[in-house]
């Protein structure tokens, strides 16, 4: 079995900085939920977005050039950052090639390759390079379009990333906001530019026990994401 390197607490805070690297672009949350906005003129033209549910399916890019796509874009390509796939060789540059303009590659890679990296070499990356059941997802809780024009759009969201392993990595949640800036490129929403903090981090109340008889491996091994849809 991996032996955890250093405490449970000592873990957390080397986590906490890994994920404060990714913070610094898109690595805070995921992806949302349903339906994100009423729909209107120029969605009802527009077929509905939806992200796949399989983190390891070939990462969705194709969606519609609308307020609801771009919103859409915005949570599934956050999603993309926060999967077990960006712990694998090669990984974060696939996905970071993927969703980037050109000439924001390389800087969001470099901005978040650090805290990838770290996360490799700590218990949790450990654990995914051998295989072990491991949960590591993002989820919105609330967004806001800051702007929009049919070429650019800005929003802005909050919510929780979930990290941890069913043998050494003790589950644990880190709430943030993050605001992209997406252009519409070459027929799809492109990242331009982002950023991201952390909080705030509202006081849970949740009793550690209960989730009706599942744990940790049920969740890694037989829950599925949900898809989106604007």
């Amino acid at each position: 079995m991996m032996q955890e390197q250093g405490s449970p607490s000592q873990w957390r805070t080397k986590t906490r900085t890994a994920l404060f690297f990714g913070a610094a672009v898109l690595l805070v949350l995921a992806f949302v939920i349903g339906r994100l906005s009423a729909p209107d003129d120029e969605t009802q033209s527009n077929p509905p977005a939806t992200a796949t549910a399989d983190p390891g399916a070939e990462l969705e890019t194709d969606y519609p050039h609308s307020k609801d796509g771009a919103i859409v874009a915005a949570a599934a390509y956050q999603r993309a950052l926060a999967n077990p796939a960006i712990l694998r060789p090669g990984g974060i540059k696939k996905r970071i090639e993927a969703i980037a303009t050109p000439d924001y590659a390389d800087e969001m890679l470099d901005a978040n390759q650090p805290g990838a990296d770290r996360l490799m070499a700590e218990p949790i990356g450990e654990g995914v390079q051998q295989g072990i059941p491991t949960v590591y997802a993002g989820v919105p809780i609330a967004y806001r379009v800051l702007s929009y024009t049919p070429d650019r759009a800005r929003i802005q969201n909050w919510g929780f990333t979930i990290v941890g392993n069913v043998s050494t990595v003790e589950p644990v949640a880190y709430f943030g906001t993050g605001t992209v800036e997406l252009v519409w490129q070459d027929g799809r929403w492109k990242v331009a530019s982002s950023k991201a903090a952390f909080g705030p981090t509202p006081q849970t109340r949740t009793p550690e026990k209960g989730a009706e008889g599942f744990d940790l491996q049920d969740l890694a091994d037989d829950f599925g994401l949900y898809g989106i849809a604007p």
